[in-house]
């Protein structure tokens, strides 16, 4: 940034984290990004990471039930079926918690990790970074999030056991806090939100037409009482004009 003033300060350092912070990414831009190339889509602390990574959907064509709770600001994340390679049909299966080897799936990794901090033996709980899928190769960062519990219980609905793991948004301590609460009720956005506005300004800045750096914003912000539900209040920004924009209203 070069160091621009707002607020009557100078603050280079924190522009230039928020640039970074786009929410809008390819499959290839979260590959490099996080450095690791992702198959699936409950990572239980890749390599040469602190963090565990998961990928999320909660689209209609989703193959899981994955939802955010606004009003608990809850994130539940489905757990894995069992492989097809296994089954031909495997949403006819309990969703499993040991492999056929008798080591732990994905599922019993997460599970019991979120077990071990609700039984204080672990005095904080597992960190997981979490992306969701808007659109055929178009993912959203949605930031990083403490697993808090997990259960795994008989769906009547499925008519099998499922896991489902709760998690629980980590706020971003950084810089302007007024800008910082915009910036993370924007990765709160209901995905079908995201969709609406994704597919409205066809996936570019509604400034300047860049497809680059991009975010979700409120028109409005969040901090001013803007609503995160209305998508007529979100709009698809390119960092540079979402910072020209904050520089207005901080």
């Amino acid at each position: 940034m070069g160091g621009v003033w707002f607020s009557g300060f100078k603050r280079p350092d924190f522009w230039d984290i928020i640039l970074k912070m786009k929410d809008i990414l390819s499959y290839n831009e979260l590959v490099l990004k996080e450095k690791i190339n992702i198959q699936r889509g409950m990572n239980f602390r890749p390599k040469n990471k602190n963090y565990s990574i998961l990928l999320m959907s909660v689209r209609e064509d989703s193959p899981y039930n994955d939802t955010f709770d606004e009003k608990e600001k809850i994130l539940y994340y489905e757990g894995e079926d069992v492989s097809r390679t296994e089954h031909d049909t495997p949403k006819k299966f309990d969703q499993p918690f040991f492999k056929k080897s008798g080591t732990l799936t994905n599922n019993g990794i997460f599970f019991k990790a979120a077990e071990e901090y609700k039984l204080n033996r672990k005095s904080k709980p597992e960190k997981v970074k979490v992306y969701e899928k808007i659109d055929r190769n178009v993912w959203a960062d949605k930031g990083f999030f403490n697993l808090i519990d997990a259960k795994y219980n008989f769906s009547e609905k499925e008519n099998r056991k499922v896991f489902k793991f709760l998690l629980q948004p980590i706020e971003v301590k950084v810089g302007s806090k007024e800008i910082v609460e915009d910036f993370e009720f924007s990765r709160r956005i209901p995905t079908n939100i995201k969709k609406l506005v994704w597919e409205r300004d066809n996936g570019k800045c509604v400034d300047c037409g860049v497809r680059e750096n991009l975010h979700f914003d409120h028109v409005i912000p969040f901090s001013k009482g803007g609503s995160s539900t209305d998508p007529k209040n979100i709009q698809i920004l390119c960092g540079k004009h979402n910072l020209q924009k904050s520089a207005h209203i901080v």
